[in-house]
């Protein structure tokens, strides 16, 4: 299922829902607000969601941080494949926060896409409501419920509570318990080689909203997660979306055509490259326009941009010929 083309943009719709709600369990405090959120995407119109919030404030770089990095788990894995419940804290450099998905009764597992979109739509809702509380995703697939997805602090900061750590990895549906990897590939067939990674400022480069390059981070991962880990990427891309001043783009090494011979490009490579993106640029406490180069077997196979604005076509900038509009 290769790709020459790739293009994505997302928009986030909201409505005060009627009525009152009692607060789901996993919450403290009053509600303060209930309301459906849908992605208008041209993926899977058939998901929805209806989030209700809590008083409840969630620290908002913790929340980005874990709901990235679970985003990226769930995108190396099988697109359409189940997952069973998880809970707890995603990152143990930001343990502020534990993020649940309990399938909704009598199912015992969910789609891993419903839980990407899930993740997706909330932070999305999070961000533009400025509004990091207590939440609860109730996930619904073409009006039936078939999930929750919680975003709170950790049971241990409750009163009586304590954590469960006994699941603070996903466990494939399939039952295998062992650890998933840094990449957990949905095929078996392995990566060419050892992927590697060359981030750098771009010099000169504007500065960033925070948000949009999380924001970006999650796109992306959605993007790709049809994909195997270990399909060869077909062609440049770019994520971009009307609601954020930046855009992400994909590059093959020499801007066009895939390599003729391994290594190639693989989207398990993007998954890794973007995954990392936020964390590095937190962690040098500067969001701004970046690049990086994907070294696979210590050969460059593509390139990752993070550019202010919309995504303009090399025909426009006067150099190259590659578009991905």
């Amino acid at each position: 299922m290769a790709v020459s083309r790739l293009i994505h943009t997302f928009l986030l719709f909201s409505s005060v829902a009627l009525g009152t709600k009692n607060t789901p369990p996993f919450l403290r405090g009053a509600i303060t607000s209930s309301h459906t959120a849908q992605v208008n995407d041209d993926d899977d119109p058939r998901f929805s969601m209806e989030l209700t919030m809590s008083e409840t404030k969630l620290p908002p770089t913790a929340v980005l941080m874990n709901s990235v990095e679970l985003a990226a788990r769930y995108c190396g894995m099988d697109y359409l494949g189940r997952v069973p419940q998880r809970h707890g804290i995603v990152l143990p450099q930001f343990p502020q926060i534990e993020i649940a998905v309990i399938p909704a009764p009598p199912a015992s597992s969910v789609e891993v896409r419903l839980v990407l979109y899930t993740i997706y739509a909330t932070i999305l809702d999070m961000v533009y409501g400025n509004q990091f509380n207590e939440s609860e995703a109730e996930v619904r697939w073409e009006n039936r419920v078939k999930a929750h997805v919680y975003f709170t602090r950790p049971m241990d900061d409750r009163p009586g509570g304590a954590s469960d750590r006994s699941m603070d990895l996903i466990i494939p549906a399939s039952g295998n318990t062992t650890a998933l990897p840094a990449m957990a590939n949905n095929t078996n067939q392995p990566l060419d080689a050892v992927f590697d990674w060359a981030p750098l400022y771009k010099p000169g480069g504007v500065i960033l909203y925070p948000n949009d390059v999380f924001i970006l981070a999650l796109g992306a991962l959605k993007v790709i997660a049809p994909y195997s880990v270990t399909e060869k990427v077909g062609g440049p891309f770019h994520v971009g979306s009307e609601i954020v001043d930046a855009n992400l783009q994909v590059w093959l090494q020499n801007r066009r055509m895939p390599r003729p011979s391994p290594p190639f490009l693989r989207y398990g490579h993007i998954l890794e490259a973007v995954r990392r993106i936020p964390g590095w640029q937190l962690h040098r406490h500067r969001f701004a326009e970046f690049f990086c180069t994907i070294d696979v077997g210590r050969r460059a196979v593509g390139v990752v941009l993070l550019e202010s604005g919309p995504f303009v076509p090399q025909l426009t900038r006067g150099g190259g010929n590659a578009s991905t509009s």
